[in-house]
């Protein structure tokens, strides 16, 4: 009776296929392998594409540097309202943050998070824009980014969450 050797080609593929794996993974917590010292210097930082949000460096497989991000599950999570034309670079306040997202919105958003969140500190910064394809809402305590939530269809329902782990 001969033994059966698995071929050295089969087990390559699997070897392969089993990196890939490991690869996709660390990309979606944001800190892919690889490329991202190669990346573009947007998401080496962490602060993601200026128009496509940080959804983008992932997508690409370049990672976000040293920046610790976590996809969730986005829910049913609707922006309330969404800029019309072409985007300016304003940040919004916590008004203006509570006309996007509701309360249940955010405490979806940051329910698994170790924030405490104070609504009265939290502002935003929209990018992308109809003209781009897609809405990127950035949420931010301070000057510190928070979250993302990306709009990936114009159809107002945000498709990808993104969290910063501390």
């Amino acid at each position: 009776m001969r033994a059966k050797v698995l071929p050295v080609a089969v087990t390559a593929l699997v070897v392969v296929f089993g990196l890939v794996s490991l690869d996709a993974d660390a990309a979606q917590r944001g800190k892919a392998k690889g490329k991202s010292q190669n990346g573009p210097s947007f998401c080496r930082s962490g602060a993601g594409h200026p128009v496509y949000g940080r959804q983008w460096c992932l997508d690409k497989g370049f990672g976000l540097g040293n920046a610790s991000w976590r996809r969730t599950r986005p829910g049913r999570i609707r922006f309330g309202r969404v800029p019309q034309g072409p985007i300016e670079p304003v940040r919004l306040g916590a008004r203006e943050i509570a006309e996007i997202l509701t309360d249940i919105a955010l405490d979806e958003i940051f329910g698994e998070s170790r924030y405490d969140l104070d609504r009265s500190s939290l502002a935003g910064e929209w990018r992308g824009g109809s003209g781009e394809g897609l809405f990127v809402l950035e949420l931010l305590i301070g000057d510190d980014p928070v979250a993302e939530l990306t709009d990936t269809d114009l159809d107002g329902e945000v498709d990808v969450v993104l969290i910063m782990e501390h």
